[in-house]
């Protein structure tokens, strides 16, 4: 008799397990960047909030990317150290404002298309089913999803 795994007979395994395996497919590639994957989460979160013209504090950031405040404050001091992240103080003296550096930017812009190209790899065998694995997730967080409806071939 075959005795499926543990993952077999449990979501959350599973889950956790593609987790596993999505974050280790971007750390490898993250390690010729010398980043990590935490790293890359927070530099991009700046890049995408900059470009929406926010001023950045570390409370934005946590509330944008889902990563705790106190894993974002560690994460900016090594960014700081790499020289790819500022904090300068707010006018209040109580925040202090993140920028990416001009480095930082540049790194980014670089490491982008690559990241996307790693998540297509992982996440295209779903083929079909990609809008409902990402509406499924959602809806475990507790997220509104919006669901297209498909246009048939009659409908023009």
């Amino acid at each position: 008799m075959m005795i499926k795994t543990l993952d077999e007979n449990r979501l959350g395994l599973l889950v956790w397990k593609v987790s596993n395996f999505w974050h280790n497919s971007l750390k490898r590639y993250l390690k010729k960047h010398s980043l990590t994957v935490n790293e890359y989460i927070v530099l991009e979160s700046i890049y995408r909030l900059q470009n929406n013209q926010i001023n950045i504090n570390q409370i934005a950031l946590s509330n944008y990317s889902g990563v705790d405040i106190s894993v974002i404050s560690v994460v900016l001091k090594l960014l700081e150290k790499k020289s790819l992240v500022t904090r300068n103080i707010d006018l209040d003296n109580r925040k202090k404002i993140i920028n990416l550096t001009n480095k930082a930017i540049l790194k980014i812009k670089e490491i982008l298309p690559s990241i996307d190209e790693v998540e297509k790899n992982i996440f295209n065998k779903l083929d079909k089913e990609k809008t409902n694995f990402y509406n499924t997730l959602k809806i475990i967080l507790g997220k509104k999803i919006r669901i297209k409806a498909e246009r048939s071939i009659n409908d023009n």
